[in-house]
């Protein structure tokens, strides 16, 4: 009821069916820029299906709004490449190079610390569910929750 009056905006919401424009949040706090770039959950075939024929753009900061400043990060709701199958997941390697962090969401199992991305460009989180939400593993006492912390400073990237 929220949403469609629209008193909530959710992040990262696509209204189209065949293409997605994904235009940042950005946040500036002293010499600190952060674009935080958001992606909610689309049936995995169609959005296969526009990453391949280039319907997806990322819309990044402006020369002028000093795009080389911001550190870049990109939440998204989507099955990650796990022996899905070609059409079923995102595969790390359509994620933009100039990404500096990818925070992904969907995927049930907690991985608490940073991981390289295969494609050796920027580096993975991810959280898993926050609750147990099937008879798994990686849903049991065997892996536990966890939660992180993102500290953006202007002297590191």
């Amino acid at each position: 009821l929220l949403s469609i009056n629209n008193n909530i905006n959710y992040f990262g919401k696509s209204e189209q069916l065949d293409s997605i424009e994904i235009i940042p949040i950005l946040i500036k706090k002293n010499n600190s820029y952060l674009a935080l770039y958001g992606l909610g959950a689309i049936r995995d075939e169609r959005l296969n299906r526009m990453w391949n024929k280039k319907n997806i753009k990322f819309v990044r900061p402006s020369e002028e709004q000093g795009r080389d400043n911001f550190f870049n990060i990109f939440v998204l709701h989507q099955n990650r490449d796990y022996g899905r199958g070609r059409k079923n997941c995102v595969h790390e390697s359509m994620i933009p190079e100039w990404m500096d962090l990818v925070i992904w969401g969907n995927e049930h199992e907690c991985k608490p610390n940073l991981a390289e991305s295969l494609v050796g460009t920027f580096r993975i989180y991810q959280p898993g569910s926050s609750i147990a939400t099937s008879y798994s593993e990686t849903e049991s006492s065997l892996c536990p929750k966890h939660m992180g912390i993102v500290e953006i400073r202007s002297d590191k990237k």
